[in-house]
């Protein structure tokens, strides 16, 4: 696995109200998708293919949110250092 897309994206030289903006969009597709799943399939395991564990959709989505919220972390802590 390769960070290949993020560095093609080159989010560096976006403004960050767009980058902010299309992340809400995206999260909001994903989480829409997530919500039109039913149970058995969130309980659904297979094995994530960096960590080589197995994990629930659920776990995934886990973390998933805690990945983002740590970027959003970093993000807020860049922008009050200001």
């Amino acid at each position: 696995l390769s960070n290949k897309a993020t560095f093609d994206a080159d989010y560096n030289s976006q403004p960050l109200a767009d980058i902010l903006q299309s992340f809400r969009e995206l999260r909001h597709l994903f989480v829409a998708r997530l919500e039109m799943l039913s149970e058995k399939e969130v309980m659904l395991s297979s094995l994530h293919p960096r960590l080589k564990q197995p994990m629930r959709t659920l776990d995934l989505v886990y973390f998933i949110a805690e990945h983002d919220d740590h970027h959003l972390a970093v993000i807020s802590g860049l922008l009050t250092s200001r």
